[in-house]
């Protein structure tokens, strides 16, 4: 069950939809807040992330066009988290009550939505796994080699290196710092936001 496609749904989920906009900056919802609606991004970035309690940020997920979020409001009475919009964004919200209800009333879709939401979880124990590399040097290898498409070894990033930073638990002085190491060492080459992987075996 793809949310991010009104069509393909039954007409009780796209009856209930509503659409929103937000420009960068704004919070489609905080941590704590009432979880209501399980969401869908039409258009735009937006970032799911939480401050600890000395006030560093972690960022859960970003969530790019074409992609669901806050699935787990189905299971929660709260929010786990911020949802920050990135850039102008267009989001489409499902009210859980209704979603419940068509999951409840179809098998085949309960299991179409388990398994996307079975692959979000892997890629943020993937996420939980790179951040618990202690090395800042292999923490950023292997992020780069998750974020190269199969067979290829060229990554454009879609935000900035500060942003990357947040998601992978370190400042943005270590990261750049490291880059620029593995240019002068010949293992990737910068332009810009492009990266490309010169070793990708390493």
């Amino acid at each position: 069950m793809d949310l991010s496609v009104p069509d393909s749904l039954p007409s009780q989920l796209r009856d209930g939809a509503n659409y929103q906009n937000f420009v960068a900056g704004q919070v489609l919802f905080h941590h704590r807040d009432p979880a209501k609606y399980i969401f869908a991004l039409e258009v735009g970035r937006i970032r799911l992330v939480r401050y600890t309690c000395e006030g560093n940020l972690v960022v859960f997920q970003i969530v790019r066009a074409g992609e669901s979020f806050a699935e787990s409001a189905l299971f929660t009475e709260l929010y786990h988290c911020n949802a920050v919009v990135d850039v102008p964004s267009r989001v489409i919200c499902y009210p859980k009550t209704v979603v419940w209800e068509v999951l409840q009333n179809n098998s085949d879709l309960a299991l179409s939505f388990l398994r996307r939401f079975e692959r979000k979880n892997q890629s943020l124990k993937t996420l939980l796994e790179l951040r618990s590399i202690h090395s800042a040097r292999d923490r950023i290898l292997q992020y780069l080699l998750f974020s190269a498409s199969p067979g290829e070894t060229t990554i454009v990033f879609d935000r900035s290196y500060k942003d990357i930073a947040n998601e992978l638990g370190l400042s943005p002085e270590t990261l750049y710092r490291t880059l620029a190491e593995l240019e002068r060492e010949k293992i990737i080459t910068r332009h810009g936001r492009q990266v490309e992987l010169v070793t990708p075996q390493i």
